[in-house]
């Protein structure tokens, strides 16, 4: 029972103490990019001030996903 107490104590501190994640996919946009910031440029463009990763490929399109994800 005690190392019960234990385990689970130690876990709802691992899920208390867990940031939440600052980038998230989103549907459409080609980045990782903050739901609630202000966009200056197209979903499909890199807005620096938005997106994550800073540092990426120039020109960047993703590949385009067929019915059968090839």
């Amino acid at each position: 029972m005690r190392t019960l107490c234990s385990v689970l104590t130690l876990c709802i501190a691992i899920a208390v103490g867990a940031p939440s994640p600052t980038y998230v996919n989103l549907p459409g946009y080609a980045f990782r990019t903050k739901p609630n910031c202000q966009r200056h440029k197209p979903k499909t463009q890199f807005d620096a001030r938005c997106d994550w990763p800073r540092l990426g490929f120039k020109d960047f399109t993703p590949p385009l996903v067929t019915v059968l994800g090839i």
